[in-house]
Order: C-alpha cells, then sequence, then structure tokens
C-alpha cells in the first residue's frame, strides 16, 4: 500500500450559509490523502500507473469556484469528483479547513474530514 497526498492547497472561496461569508469569501485549506496499492514492480516511472496528484489539484480547484451554503458538500463533491475520475483500490480522504471562520471571536478554523 501506498500513500499519496497533497497537504495545503490553498483557496479564496465564498462559501458559507451567510451573506457575508458569501460576498466576502473566506480562506480554505484543502488536504486529499489517498491510500492504495501501487505495484512498484508495475510502475515503471510511468505516471499512468500511479495517482496523478495534478488531476487530484484540478478536482478541488473546479469544486471550490462553485460556491455552496456548506464546507460538507464542497468536501463531498470533491471526494466524488475524485471517486469518479481517478481509479482509486482503497480509502481516499479529504479535509477542509475554513480559516478564521466569522463566528465573534478567535478561531483557528473549521473543519471537515470525509473519508470512503
Amino acid at each position: 500500500m501506498a500513500t499519496i497526498a497533497l497537504k495545503g492547497m490553498r483557496f479564496h472561496s465564498f462559501h458559507g450559509y451567510y451573506t457575508e461569508e458569501q460576498s466576502v469569501g473566506n480562506n480554505y485549506e484543502i488536504d486529499v490523502t489517498i491510500v492504495t496499492n501501487i505495484s512498484m514492480h508495475d510502475l515503471q516511472d510511468d505516471l499512468h500507473n500511479t495517482i496523478n496528484y495534478e488531476m487530484v489539484y484540478k478536482i478541488c480547484k473546479t469544486q471550490m469556484e462553485i460556491p455552496r451554503h456548506l464546507i460538507e458538500t464542497v468536501a463531498h463533491e470533491i471526494l466524488q469528483g475524485i471517486r469518479s475520475k481517478i481509479e482509486i483500490a482503497g480509502t481516499c480522504k479529504v479535509s477542509i479547513r475554513k480559516l478564521n471562520p466569522l463566528l465573534g471571536g478567535l478561531v483557528d478554523h473549521a473543519l471537515i474530514e470525509i473519508e470512503n
């Protein structure tokens, strides 16, 4: 088994339930971790025999450009996009951190993690 991950992808997006969040936007960080079986014998230094993390990034970027009310929905859509475009014989976990959420006090981030 191998773990392939993109950590700390950063986006400014307009997700949020409240009007202010939708108009001002917020900063987000995304981590995607994929655990899958990669045969070192079959790898042969060929990108087609592993997980193309450029494709993972593009899926995340595309979903972050679509405003939604809940980051739970965004995480789910990223996970579904990865599953539909990349063949994974293993697990995929998506973590989204909404940095400094507007809650009336100091909060580092709100977090959603989903895995399947």
